[in-house]
């Protein structure tokens, strides 16, 4: 089939390289980009983050890894500190894929699973991650509601569910976690209880209330 490159959806890169060269590769392990790599505008690079972490669901024998807690961070390009670091991220992946080795917790970096409003007043927001994390009230203005800052004013954490609070009860449709050109290295952000920074995510579905 044949298409027009320029209108692809990014993650047609992916699925052609694995096709290319899945006779001879056990697993792919990939990195999630740091906010605002090269200087990308916010709203592109959030998306792309958004489909590099969308991805490996697409493919059994691939794994994506955060950059967010890397410390000196990055860019396009990291200090060696940082690439040591990012080699420390993703061993543990590897000895668990291609040497069988048996880990007692996750080692992956947390991803979101699924968002919804807890309450048919849709003043409270569950965020379900596929692994316990770890959350600082601070981190709070890392989270945009439709894009918009500020809508958000706590959050509480049980296991793997972080809660957010909106300001006023909200018909907000989308989440997003973490903004390029906003976000700085220093400022707080959510880790998996394991100490590996949770994948950034952009413009994510709401659900309706549960019952």
């Amino acid at each position: 089939m044949k298409t027009n490159s320029r209108r692809s959806p990014p993650e047609w890169g992916a699925v052609g390289l694995c096709v290319d060269l899945s006779p001879n590769i056990q697993h792919y392990y990939t990195f999630q980009i740091w906010p605002a790599a090269c200087g990308g505008p916010s709203g592109h690079n959030d998306r792309l983050r958004n489909v590099q972490r969308m991805i490996p669901r697409q493919f059994s024998n691939m794994s994506v890894m955060s950059t967010l807690g890397i410390r000196p961070g990055g860019g396009c390009h990291y200090l060696p500190e940082g690439y040591t670091a990012m080699a420390q991220l993703i061993f543990p992946l590897v000895n668990q894929h291609s040497y069988g080795v048996r880990l007692k917790q996750p080692v992956s970096a947390p991803d979101i699973k699924d968002v919804y409003y807890t309450t048919a007043d849709k003043d409270e927001i569950a965020l379900v991650f596929d692994q316990d994390v770890t959350f600082e009230q601070e981190a709070i203005g890392r989270f945009y509601l439709d894009g918009e800052d500020g809508k958000v004013v706590s959050g509480d954490v049980s296991g793997n569910i972080l809660t957010l609070k909106p300001a006023a009860p909200s018909a907000a449709k989308t989440v997003t976690y973490i903004k390029g050109g906003v976000w700085r290295q220093e400022s707080p952000i959510v880790w998996g209880a394991n100490g590996v920074a949770a994948l950034t995510f952009c413009e994510v579905p709401i659900g309706s209330a549960r019952r």
